[in-house]
């Protein structure tokens, strides 16, 4: 499995005072690449609602653990991949490198839902979009 990969440049504003990425970046990065990823796929958060019925796909966990710091001019390649696609939920993975150089893994894990008369409701993953999030599948045979 190949992942769908993005490209960053830090910025000046991405930096703390120590010149090095603020950790709160990698998140709004995070965020970033999968609205990237799923408009790529063809179903952005708009078609989600206006197709799908759906509300979106808010996250219900995220993490991230930092290797080595990022900095000002930095051109960073992120790469993401889909680890598992369950009913309404979908969980990834997110690799950040500069230059070969792991710099942080990322992870998210996110639900489809659906407007409710008590909010927000789960909903299944529409089975069109199914086997386009299945293409991104990890391979737990490819190290990972």
């Amino acid at each position: 499995m190949t992942p769908y990969v993005a490209r960053r440049r830090v910025d000046w504003g991405d930096c703390d005072a120590a010149g090095i990425v603020f950790y709160p970046n990698y998140f709004r990065w995070m965020d970033s690449v999968f609205h990237e990823l799923t408009e790529s796929l063809g179903f952005d958060q708009r078609r989600l609602q206006a197709e799908f019925a759906l509300f979106g796909t808010p996250l219900v966990d995220a993490g991230c653990t930092f290797k080595a710091p990022a900095r000002y001019g930095d051109d960073l390649e992120i790469g993401v991949a889909v680890t598992r696609v369950g009913q309404s939920s979908l969980s990834l993975l997110y690799r950040f490198a500069c230059t070969e150089r792991a710099v942080a893994e990322g992870r998210e894990a996110r639900i489809f839902v659906q407007a409710s008369a008590s909010g927000l409701a789960k909903a299944p993953i529409p089975a069109p979009l199914r086997p386009k999030l299945e293409r991104f599948l990890r391979d737990d045979s490819d190290g990972g």
